[in-house]
């Protein structure tokens, strides 16, 4: 009996940590949510019913849509997931994709199709490099960073372009939302805020780019203007995922996206101070310089300030600590 609680504990161990597994039921349609942690709702009081994700799925079944036909959740999100993680054999994409054509296949139902597709991913693809052993740690401004950085914004367009690529492929109808980054520093007014702003923007513009390709069929669900000059009020003590109050907001603009309306804002929602209020910021050891936010080459000078986002967050070590940590590493 001794010999077997060791391999017991592992096995529940990994039971703790697996993903949902998708509901078994076919009869009614189904909502399908791709992507890292705040799509599993991480920095929720309650991730299950506070996450963004589920708080969509709560008002899309009440609606007038679903009320009566019923929706089933399949939330696959996987915390410290990155881009790359979706393409896993196993991974998100293949289970959603056989998600999909199980019920397709499922004759004993006309109405049990895929009908509403999620997909939330990019931070991660940052954070991996804030490891350790990464030249990005030492040195932000250095080379072998740079191309560190430039190489993980092709990755990203490279695997966000197979994932909406499937994922069209094998549900022709289906609603394919994207939602956009936003940035966990806006309003604080510093330098750190404006370093964090110039990156967010370099990946949703990408994002963006990606999602407009009209094979895709895919709508952009924007949180990053709404979360600006809000941080403190919207995301969780860790300065990296939303409260339960930012969460609240993602759902409202991720259903909002699928309905094909604008968002409703709670009206306690404070002014933003935006990063235009910010005209310098600390760039070496020389002092302060200006920043000009419209160069001609500003992609290449974000590309350099993004590699500060790990750093501005909560310190190189610490950022990396908490992405391995997601990570089960």
């Amino acid at each position: 009996m001794q010999r077997l609680l060791p391999l017991l504990a592992a096995f529940l161990s990994l039971a703790l940590l697996a993903p949902p597994a998708p509901v078994a039921a076919k009869e009614a349609p189904a909502y399908v949510a791709l992507g890292n942690s705040l799509t599993f709702g991480v920095g929720a009081s309650d991730p299950a019913t506070g996450g963004y994700v589920a708080i969509t799925y709560d008002a899309l079944r009440k609606s007038e849509r679903y009320r009566d036909r019923g929706l089933d959740l399949i939330n696959l999100g996987v915390p410290g997931a990155t881009s790359a993680d979706l393409l896993l054999p196993g991974g998100q994409l293949e289970r959603a994709v056989n998600e999909i054509i199980e019920r397709q296949e499922d004759t004993s139902s006309s109405d049990d199709n895929v009908e509403i597709i999620t997909v939330g991913i990019g931070g991660n693809d940052v954070l991996a490099l804030a490891t350790p052993d990464s030249p990005c740690v030492a040195d932000p401004l250095a080379s072998e960073c740079q191309i560190l950085f430039e190489e993980m914004l092709a990755v990203l367009e490279e695997n966000l372009t197979q994932v909406l690529s499937s994922l069209r492929e094998a549900a022709p109808k289906a609603k394919i939302v994207v939602v956009d980054l936003y940035s966990p520093l806006s309003g604080r007014g510093d330098a750190a805020e404006l370093i964090a702003d110039f990156a967010i923007r370099g990946i949703n513009d990408l994002t963006q780019s990606v999602v407009s390709q009209t094979e895709f069929g895919a709508d952009l669900a924007s949180v990053y203007p709404l979360f600006r000059g809000r941080a403190a009020q919207l995301v969780a003590d860790d300065q990296i995922h939303p409260n339960d109050e930012g969460h609240a907001l993602m759902g409202e603009v991720v259903l909002a996206t699928i309905e094909g309306r604008e968002p409703v804002l709670p009206e306690d929602l404070i002014t933003p101070t935006t990063v235009e209020e910010i005209s310098t910021v600390p760039l070496g050891q020389g002092g302060l310089q200006p920043l000009a936010q419209d160069d001609d080459d500003g992609s290449n000078q974000a590309l350099l300030l993004a590699i500060a986002i790990p750093a501005a967050l909560l310190g190189a070590a610490a950022v990396a600590g908490v992405y391995l940590t997601a990570r089960g590493r």
